[in-house]
């Protein structure tokens, strides 16, 4: 009787282990980008900077003439998207602060990260920004180097926190101003024809504006069956105690 109480237990508690989604968390908090992120590019000037400072990830792109066709590059910063289902999300800022002055910044999903063409035929982003003096939020995708905007929706100005759900291909992206808030669905959900993208991230779709423009990151999660956790623990940020928590789970 014992014996089946306890195998009983063993059973419950490994259970949800295996249903538990694990989590990857960047912080920022080091002297230089994690060996994850393993993809960065630029504009062909390569005039833009990725560095980290105080605790957060940097991305600039000084020129500000580019949209949302180029073929040549964009800023981005990448690392290894997981099989199956994921949601990626971050905090983000921007220099100069909010409104916009004509750019679209924010959490990327990449089709193919073969080189800078490859990676301009299939994307999927959730972005702030907008025309000069606008504060909303973009989501979209291009499909086989055909633009699908899903909107532009109002939100709070920034710094914001955004996430961008997928699953196969349906995409759900969301925003909240503070970490306590719940998420609020920004449009409603849309398809990308993604069923295995390679890379996800963080840059720019496009800064049209003239400005001078950095965008700023408090930290980067991806989150889904097949994550695998950061290698380091990390500490000292509340909004990824419960990430650290079901990481556990590995």
């Amino acid at each position: 009787m014992k014996l089946s109480i306890c195998l009983l237990l063993i059973t419950v508690m490994l259970m949800p282990l295996r249903l538990w989604a694990a989590v990857w968390t960047d912080e920022f908090e080091e002297d230089k980008l994690n060996k994850a992120w393993d993809t960065i590019t630029d504009r062909p000037e390569k005039k833009g900077f990725v560095k980290l400072e105080k605790g957060k990830l940097l991305v600039n792109e000084p020129v500000g003439n580019f949209g949302h066709l180029i073929k040549d590059g964009r800023p981005l910063v990448l690392r290894d998207a997981p099989k199956g289902e994921f949601s990626i999300s971050a905090l983000l800022d921007s220099v100069p602060e909010a409104p916009a002055k004509s750019y679209w910044i924010g959490i990327f999903v990449i089709g193919s990260a073969k080189n800078d063409a490859a990676m301009s035929k299939n994307w999927s982003v959730l972005t702030f920004g907008g025309s000069n003096g606008e504060v909303k939020a973009l989501i979209g995708s291009m499909i086989d180097d055909v633009w699908n905007d899903k909107g532009h929706f109002d939100i709070p100005k920034w710094p914001i926190y955004l996430k961008l759900e997928k699953k196969e291909t349906a995409l759900n992206g969301y925003y909240k101003k503070n970490e306590s808030d719940d998420w609020l669905q920004v449009g409603a959900a849309w398809n990308d024809n993604m069923n295995s993208p390679e890379k996800v991230g963080l840059g720019f779709i496009n800064n049209w504006g003239g400005a001078n423009l950095t965008m700023i990151a408090e930290f980067f999660t991806l989150e889904g069956p097949n994550v695998q956790p950061f290698a380091v623990e990390s500490t000292g940020k509340l909004s990824v105690t419960w990430g650290q928590l079901k990481s556990l789970e590995q």
